[in-house]
């Protein structure tokens, strides 16, 4: 469980000074379903840059745009004032952008171009990265030898061990704004000197998004979506999960059965009794039919093919047996089950997803004074694409950058991938609802509010239910 992170979301009074424009890269292109309402375009230079329902601070926040997202938006600015002088645009498909510090018209503004870097909606949105120890240092730009030697006094000794990860994607050539002599960039949010070079250490529990990687003075280097740069011979590659649950349909619902220990398999009935059957893969999905069956004190779920399911070598997912007051006109819901760390994604009555979760390792207890997740029912207000997540208890402190398709329901309660396990199906998390990369993903291009193309999140006084129970 982590409460929304914001960062400074309104400008300070003197921060209006923008970094040098750069004039690379080609301009990006417009969609061809383009609103003529929306002849021009912005681009983010923040971290975050907000997106209010009216022309001035203050307003209620429809929701933000990342560092590099670029939006239409209309020709002339609405407003302007002291604190926004280069005015006010209207944005597609709502609300209003103030110009600035936080977002630009040059399209070819270094920090626009530096963030360029789309996150995917399908899966693991970026490469990502954790600390292997304490110590990662994290660079405001590609660092010479020397500096890297009086950051990392220990270097030579680290470097003689070799421990550059496997499975990295070949490096990209160093992008002009990384070249030696450059100054280092900051985004809108977090201001520094151009000549800054160490912007300090990782946390020894943390997670990074990069948009690229670079080779540089014999090393591998990751640039965050921060624009942090890290060596990643002190990190270890994240393997996505493969796990995803399934969609159901008029051929395949509910009951579903997963399989929940390793060395499963069916039990196939004969004239000879029980023998054994195929093997089963481990969280595999099976189409299961309503009943049971005991034999020899031992009790079986019937599949669908006829085989026998041992249950506990199973969670078995059934529909509810009394669909609630709000399952009714087709309507969008989900059902979190704490005991058998499911999930089913409902339209009115009829069951469209189902998949294995991690909710909180507090199991049902008290979400005030455990780990556990909090039951009842609550409805989406916020969603982010990806979203930071820290903790900074003495015994527990992590900093998780980029936690994809993020989903709160109430207060610090969410639904989210989680890229630092692949244990779902168990309790695991602080108290929010962990699913794979996969299952995140859908449930977040399902789910309302609907965020906007090039959005990184929105907010809504109301969204899809989300049922969570025991």
């Amino acid at each position: 469980m982590s409460a929304p992170r914001s960062v400074h979301l309104v400008p300070p009074e003197d921060a209006s000074a923008a970094p040098t424009a750069w004039t690379e890269p080609p301009e990006p292109t417009a969609r061809a379903d383009a609103n003529p309402g929306f002849p021009g375009k912005l681009a983010s230079i923040a971290t975050e840059t907000s997106i209010y329902e009216e022309p001035r601070w203050g307003s209620r926040r429809f929701g933000y745009l990342r560092a590099g997202a670029v939006v239409r938006r209309e020709a002339e600015p609405a407003a302007s004032g002291p604190r926004c002088p280069e005015g006010w645009y209207r944005v597609e498909p709502r609300g209003f952008v103030c110009v600035g510090a936080l977002a630009t018209l040059d399209l070819q503004h270094r920090v626009a171009l530096a963030s360029a870097h789309p996150p995917r909606e399908d899966g693991l949105p970026y490469l990502y990265a954790l600390s292997r120890s304490p110590g990662l240092p994290l660079y405001a730009r590609l660092p010479s030898v020397t500096e890297q030697l009086r950051f990392e006094p220990e270097l030579l000794q680290h470097l003689a061990r070799n421990l550059t990860p496997r499975g990295l994607p070949p490096p990209d050539p160093v992008p002009s704004f990384l070249a030696p002599g450059r100054p280092s960039l900051s985004l809108g949010n977090e201001q520094h000197g151009a000549e800054r070079v160490m912007l300090g250490y990782a946390k020894a529990r943390s997670g990074f998004a990069l948009m690229t990687t670079v080779e540089h003075a014999s090393r591998r280097f990751g640039l965050s979506t921060g624009l942090e740069l890290i060596p990643l011979d002190r990190t270890r590659l994240v393997e996505p999960s493969r796990f995803e649950g399934i969609a159901l349909g008029d051929e395949l619902t509910l009951p579903i059965a997963f399989v929940r220990r390793p060395a499963a398999f069916r039990v196939l009935e004969g004239a000879r009794g029980l023998t054994p059957g195929p093997a089963l893969a481990y969280r595999e999905a099976i189409a299961v039919t309503d009943e049971t069956r005991r034999v020899n004190g031992a009790a079986y779920a019937v599949a669908r093919d006829g085989s026998l399911l041992r249950e506990d070598q199973i969670v078995l997912v059934k529909p509810m047996r009394r669909p609630p007051a709000w399952a009714v006109d087709g309507g969008k819901w989900i059902e979190v089950s704490i005991p058998r760390q499911s999930l089913v994604a409902y339209e009115g009555a009829t069951p469209v997803y189902v998949t294995l979760v991690s909710t909180g390792v507090g199991g049902t207890g008290d979400p005030e004074e455990t780990h556990a997740t909090i039951q009842g029912t609550f409805k989406i207000y916020e969603k982010h694409l990806t979203v930071t997540m820290d903790g900074h208890e003495a015994s527990d402190a992590f900093d998780l950058r980029d936690v994809p398709f993020v989903q709160y329901f109430h207060r610090g309660f969410a639904l989210h991938a989680a890229y630092w396990h692949d244990d779902f199906g168990r309790p695991r998390s602080h108290g929010c609802v962990n699913l794979s990369p996969l299952d995140a993903a859908w449930l977040y291009r399902w789910t309302d509010p609907r965020v906007p193309p090039g959005w990184h999140g929105t907010m809504a006084r109301e969204g899809t239910l989300v049922y969570v129970h025991d």
